[in-house]
């Protein structure tokens, strides 16, 4: 079983992710978080397999806390799923430990492609 951490300030769209992974045969959504704080502390207690990280989060940003997971675990995917994938250029993403950045409107039609690619690419 895949284990996904979700992290989003606005719940209705960590339902909507959690609808859309959980979908997937083999993977489930082990844990959400509501700030950076809380992905970074829930990252090192539920040890996922995948995050999934929204850039404006309360206590510490997105970025800020996908540096901190990946200084943790520099081998666990981070994707960037947020309204302003296009503010993040990809190489700064990089530096962060983020492997992908998506933009919430196309979450729907990407978003699992994006997971399933860095999942394979781990294996």
């Amino acid at each position: 079983m895949v284990r996904i951490l979700i992290a989003d300030d606005y719940e209705p769209a960590r339902r909507a992710v959690r609808r859309l992974l959980e979908g997937r045969p083999g993977w489930e959504v082990c844990g959400e978080a509501a700030d950076g704080l809380g992905v970074v502390l829930k990252t090192a207690e539920l040890k996922p397999d995948l995050v999934i990280i929204d850039l404006a989060l309360g206590m510490i940003d997105g970025l800020t806390a996908a540096r901190e997971i990946s200084a943790a675990m520099p081998t666990l995917p981070i994707v960037l799923c947020t309204v302003f994938a296009t503010d993040v250029p990809e190489r700064q993403s990089h530096e962060f430990g983020i492997r992908a950045v998506v933009d919430k409107s196309d979450a729907g039609t990407r978003l699992v492609s994006v997971v399933e690619d860095l999942l394979n690419s781990k294996a």
